[in-house]
């Protein structure tokens, strides 16, 4: 490991040098806030005339399994959320130089900073790499054609505050402050140092690793890349796909893996440790761990559902989920991840899901309105399905409840 302090724009504007994101990193996810910060910081280092302005860390692997015969590629493992919003924002200034008119400070931006000149293969153009939808959106704003970029994307957003704030005043200065950040370039080499014990040390630190970061890091990153960009490909990204909000774009991941341990476990993780209990669950890398990443994404299908009942095509099972959605009953997720693969598979019919996700209703509005505690419910999802015969489905599940006491009591209409 190798730890140097230097001015940013000595490490963008390196030539023949890209920058991998690499597939098992988190999403891309600083919002205008933080980019507001950033911009603020670049002008007052310029206007005051400061010296210099420390904006934290980049950790790379240096000389790793990605590097070609044109560019020198940095696989990056901490430092992404900065180190794209930079390039975000000299993508912006470009793109202002460019509008007026400014041609000889355009071309010197988007050939020291954005690209690499002189490179052949169209792959290895840019300087900053990334694996996910996010590179389509950046390339959308390189082209300027992002008014026709249909996803939402952080990248689009971001560029569009950026692009908004840039005016013929604070142009130079924003460029002289770019000048003026500082960070530390850690490098890593492949052989000698464990980037996975690094990665999973970063959290320990206190920087804002979700549990799915640290997941996805630990599915992916031993991998060699070909195999990690079809894990990443053909299960990891469809399960964040499924395991989001999609009306607020909010990923959900951390929670589905939880509700899923808790399926499977039948106990449930804490939330600062969900990554802890996957991981111990598993250790061993064989043939059952990969059927279990397949079940895994199968049930995140199902889990998408339960997250946006707008997507249920089924007219009467999206009217319950919704309710389901507006009284909160998320501690019913576990149990109905399995009655919705029953579903699926044809254990069970339209007609006797939908009398079960009422019965969830009832039984939740009845606790409510007698006054029961929330939190056994918990406790009564999580085990609930291990009382239900498939032979008898909605019937059992019926006198399973009704069979409740204390705490976990299913009230009747006298109590109500």
């Amino acid at each position: 490991m190798i730890a140097t302090q230097l001015p940013i724009i000595n490490f963008l504007q390196a030539p023949n040098v890209q920058f991998v994101i690499p597939v098992y990193q988190r999403n891309y996810d600083w919002s205008t806030n933080e980019c507001q910060k950033l911009l603020q910081d670049t002008i007052a280092v310029s206007r005051e005339q400061t010296g210099s302005h420390f904006i934290g860390s980049i950790v790379f692997i240096h000389e790793g399994a990605y590097s070609t015969r044109e560019v020198k590629e940095l696989v990056i493992i901490d430092g992404q959320q900065r180190l794209t919003t930079i390039n975000i924002l000299y993508v912006a200034l470009f793109r202002f130089a460019k509008e007026t008119k400014q041609e000889h400070e355009a071309e010197r931006l988007y050939n020291m900073f954005l690209t690499n000149q002189y490179v052949k293969n169209e792959s290895s153009k840019l300087k900053l790499k990334q694996t996910d939808t996010n590179s389509l959106a950046f390339k959308a704003i390189m082209n300027a054609t992002e008014s026709d970029f249909d996803a939402y994307s952080n990248v689009v957003e971001n560029f569009n505050y950026f692009k908004s704030e840039i005016t013929e005043t604070n142009f130079h200065k924003i460029l002289d402050g770019l000048n003026r950040l500082i960070f530390v370039e850690i490098s890593l080499e492949r052989d000698k140092d464990d980037p996975q014990r690094i990665f999973e040390s970063l959290n320990s630190t206190g920087l804002d690793l979700s549990q799915s970061d640290l997941i996805r890091n630990y599915i992916l990153m031993d991998l060699p890349p070909r195999q990690q960009n079809k894990i990443y490909d053909q299960i990891w990204n469809p399960i964040e796909e499924n395991a989001k909000d999609l009306k607020k774009q909010k990923s959900l991941v951390s929670e589905y893996i939880r509700d899923y341990l808790t399926l499977k476990k039948k106990k449930i993780p804490k939330k600062s440790r969900v990554y802890e209990e996957f991981k111990k669950m598993y250790q061993d890398k064989d043939d059952a761990y990969h059927q279990e990443l397949e079940n895994i994404k199968s049930f995140s299908v199902h889990y998408k559902m339960l997250a946006n009942p707008h997507t249920v095509k089924n007219d009467t099972i999206r009217k319950e989920l919704n309710y389901i959605s507006r009284l909160e009953i998320n501690v019913a997720f576990p149990f109905l991840l399995q009655v919705f693969e029953d579903a699926d598979n044809g254990i069970i019919t339209d007609e006797i899901l939908i009398k079960i996700l009422k019965l969830i209703q009832s039984y939740t509005w009845r606790r409510f309105i007698v006054g029961l505690p929330t939190n056994a419910l918990n406790k009564v999802f999580m085990t609930l399905y291990a009382e239900v015969d498939t032979e008898d489905y909605y019937e059992s599940l019926v006198l399973a409840l009704y069979k409740k006491r204390g705490s976990g009591k299913f009230p009747n209409n006298q109590d109500v």
